[in-house]
């Protein structure tokens, strides 16, 4: 058995590396699932108040970039490919919004209002 002695752990380190972040995810998620499960009261209806808006903001866009497809009368395209270049970034922020605002309102599920 051959040991390699000239190593100062940084190699160690470097394979090792992604520890830290499931300790830093795993630190940000318990504070999250803090925060949720203490929200009450106000602080509850603006969180739910927030979510919501961010959900109108990302259907406005959703709409906004499909309006040149509902004007040719195509109603069911699904994906980015059938837009105008200029309106694919929109299409895909609402998209971003809405998930965003979903996510939010499945965390509000952990509190009580």
């Amino acid at each position: 058995m051959e040991y390699q002695r000239q190593s100062n752990g940084l190699v160690m380190f470097l394979e090792h590396w992604w520890f830290r972040i499931v300790a830093i995810v795993a630190l940000l998620s318990s504070q999250l699932l803090t925060f949720f499960m203490r929200l009450n009261g106000a602080r509850w209806l603006w969180c739910y108040a927030i979510g919501l808006a961010v959900a109108a903001v990302g259907v406005s866009l959703i709409f906004y970039a499909k309006v040149p497809l509902y004007r040719q009368r195509r109603f069911f395209t699904f994906g980015s490919g059938a837009l105008p270049e200029g309106r694919r970034l929109s299409y895909r922020w609402g998209y971003r919004c809405v998930i965003f605002a979903v996510a939010l309102f499945l965390c509000l599920l952990l509190s009580r209002p």
